[in-house]
C-alpha cells in the first residue's frame, strides 16, 4: 500500500550509546600506547623535586667542574636515591597534612623538620658523624681529597669522576666513591627506621656507635664480597663484573693487601681494612 507521505524516521543515537573511537578488539597494546603518550599532558615536576635536582647538579659541578643534564641525573638514579630526590618518603612535611600526626614530621634526636637531608648530612646523630667519618677514613687510604659531603653529593654520587694528572679517569675511584657514599647514605637512613619503628623513639636502645661502625664495615664486607660473587662469568655470562674492575675499586682499601696475591679475587677472607670494634667489658 502507497503512503502520501513518508515516515519520520529518527536516524540519530542517543548520547550514552553513541561510542567514539577504536573497538577493543580492532587495536594492538603498541597502537594504545602510543596514543596514551601523545595525548597524556607532562605533570608538573614537584616543588621538592626541583629543589633537590637542582642541588644534585650544583654539587656535581664542584665535584667534576661541570654541570650535568636533568636527563643525565635521572639516568644514573634509582631506588633509594630516586625516592629522595623526589622527596616521597613519609618523612618531614608529609606530616602536616595528618591532624594529629604532626610532632612526627620532627627529628626524635634534635627535634628540627625531619628532612632526607636533615637525616643524611645536618642532624648531629652518632650514626651520621660516626659513618661519614668511617666512609671519609676508608678512602684516604686511597685518596687524598674526599669531597665535601652534601645532600646534592649523595644524589648524585652516581656521577662524580675523579681524574689522575693526566687527565684520564681513574674507574676505581669512581666506582669506590659511589659504593661508599650509597652504602652510607642508605645505612643512615637504616638506622634512623630503626630508631624510630623498631625502638619507638626509646633512647636507651638506641644504636651506639660501635654498633654503628661495626654495621657500617659488615655493609661494605657484603658490597665487597657481592662484587666477587659477581665476578661469576660461569653463572652471569656478559653480565658478570670483570674482575680488573673490581681489583680497580679495593686496591688500597683491604685488610693486610701486602699479603695478597695481584689477583685475589677467589680469597673469600678478603676484608675491607677496617677490623670491627668490640665494646668494653670483661674479657674483652
Amino acid at each position: 500500500m502507497n503512503k502520501d507521505q513518508c515516515d519520520d524516521i529518527v536516524t540519530t543515537v542517543n548520547d550514552p550509546l553513541d561510542l567514539t573511537g577504536m573497538a577493543l578488539s580492532a587495536g594492538s597494546q603498541k597502537l594504545f600506547y602510543m596514543n596514551i603518550r601523545n595525548t597524556t599532558t607532562t605533570p608538573k615536576q614537584r616543588r621538592r623535586t626541583r629543589m633537590n635536582l637542582a642541588m644534585t647538579q650544583y654539587t656535581i659541578f664542584n665535584i667534576n667542574g661541570e654541570t650535568p643534564t636533568s636527563a643525565q641525573v635521572w639516568k644514573n638514579i634509582r631506588g633509594f636515591l630516586w625516592k629522595s630526590l623526589h622527596g616521597t618518603y613519609k618523612i618531614g612535611e608529609f606530616w602536616d597534612k595528618i591532624p594529629n600526626w604532626e610532632h612526627r614530621g620532627n627529628c626524635g634526636l634534635c627535634g628540627a623538620l625531619e628532612l632526607m637531608e636533615h637525616i643524611l648530612i645536618e642532624c648531629e646523630s652518632p650514626a651520621s658523624r660516626t659513618i661519614w667519618r668511617a666512609a671519609k677514613d676508608l678512602w684516604h687510604k686511597r685518596e687524598s681529597n674526599w669531597p665535601d659531603i652534601r645532600f646534592g653529593t649523595i644524589l648524585g654520587c652516581n656521577l662524580a669522576t675523579f681524574r689522575n694528572a693526566k687527565g684520564k679517569k681513574k674507574l676505581g675511584s669512581i666506582r669506590l666513591f659511589k659504593i661508599l657514599v650509597l652504602e652510607s647514605a642508605h645505612l643512615i637512613w637504616k638506622l634512623r627506621c630503626e630508631r624510630t619503628i623498631k625502638f619507638g623513639g626509646d633512647k636507651d636502645k638506641y644504636h651506639s656507635k660501635t654498633e654503628i661502625l661495626n654495621r657500617w664495615i659488615h655493609a661494605m664486607n657484603m658490597r665487597l664480597k657481592f662484587d666477587w660473587l659477581l665476578t661469576n662469568s660461569m653463572r652471569y655470562g656478559k653480565k658478570a663484573l670483570k674482575i680488573e674492575m673490581v681489583l680497580q675499586t679495593w686496591s688500597s682499601v683491604l685488610q693486610n693487601e701486602d699479603n695478597l696475591p695481584d689477583n685475589w679475587i677467589r680469597k673469600s677472607e678478603v676484608l675491607v681494612g677496617m677490623a670491627p670494634r668490640h665494646p668494653p667489658g670483661r674479657n674483652r
